[in-house]
């Protein structure tokens, strides 16, 4: 009999899997653990499938856990799910291979023909266990890309930027929230309220008007301390690279006066076409979360 107690997921179990989350990837990069007041958030959708969530229990305590997710139709037929590599506690690998085995049956049961892992480097022995399980690089899933304030040359436009007025601009930003990314009323709202009040860090919000219409949006966020030297930098919308020179001074000037050293950006999904521009004006990738896959 085994020692661990396998279980799909059960309301209550979000805080255990948020804190083991957190403890056993102190040294990953391009990682964050879902809080868990976003994990109940998720959990309690109408299409949450709690078969997609295994955990791993000894003595009554959380030891390890694996997330999957069946990923829409594809045009292929293909039936598809992604999953990351489960977390475990040390000492706790066999209850990984486990959770891992279990949910690779799982998938396979509800009819699905493809998986999906992310890995990297910056996420510590991933890499090692897709090529053990048998997975292939298929495509990047996201990738981190840095611009030092030393490096960076401005050529100066006739065109400024000003910072959003958070009375008189929330009704075209909003609008734009919904046009450009698809947001429903409630969520452009929910996005825009946490930019003018974020819960920590500073937002600044470049806007360019022509006359009293805002044509161009870009965001910068200062992180708290102790990482406000990585300032969080947002291309511009509608068209990232239309007075960019303009955007990019102003920006600097203020994560400057806020203490930070250099920007950061992840690029993924539509966005990756747009590497080879950032690319040309200085930035320089630092990190990348890659997806391998395997037929089952």
């Amino acid at each position: 009999m085994s020692e661990y107690e396998i279980k799909t997921y059960e309301k209550g179990f979000e805080e255990a899997q948020a804190k083991l989350g957190t403890d056993v990837t102190p040294d990953w990069t391009d990682f964050g653990q879902t809080s868990a007041e976003q994990l109940k958030e998720y959990y309690s959708a109408e299409d949450f499938d709690p078969e997609t969530r295994l955990y791993a229990f000894k003595d009554g305590e959380l030891v390890s856990f694996i997330v999957s997710r069946i990923l829409p139709d594809a045009e292929d037929g293909i039936k598809r799910a992604q999953h990351d590599f489960p977390l475990y506690t040390k000492g706790n690998e066999k209850a990984a291979e486990l959770l891992y085995e279990k949910a690779v049956m799982t998938l396979k049961k509800k009819g699905v023909q493809v998986l999906e892992a992310r890995v990297g480097k910056g996420w510590l022995g991933t890499l090692d266990l897709a090529e053990k399980h048998g997975y292939k690089k298929a495509r990047v899933s996201f990738m981190r890309i840095e611009l030092e304030f030393d490096d960076i040359k401005v050529k100066e436009e006739k065109v400024k930027y000003e910072n959003f007025d958070p009375e008189k601009d929330k009704e075209q930003i909003v609008q734009i929230f919904k046009d450009h990314f698809n947001f429903t009323d409630e969520q452009a709202e929910t996005n825009y309220n946490g930019i003018v009040n974020p819960p920590e860090g500073w937002y600044a919000m470049p806007v360019l008007r022509e006359g009293d219409k805002i044509i161009s949006r870009g965001l910068l966020y200062i992180q708290p301390e102790p990482n406000q030297e990585n300032a969080i930098f947002r291309p511009l919308i509608p068209e990232p690279e239309k007075h960019f020179d303009s955007y990019l001074s102003m920006i600097t000037k203020i994560a400057k006066d806020k203490g930070a050293k250099r920007f950061q950006m992840y690029l993924g999904g539509p966005n990756l076409n747009q590497k080879d521009f950032f690319k040309s004006v200085g930035f320089e990738v630092k990190g990348k979360v890659l997806i391998f896959e395997k037929e089952i």
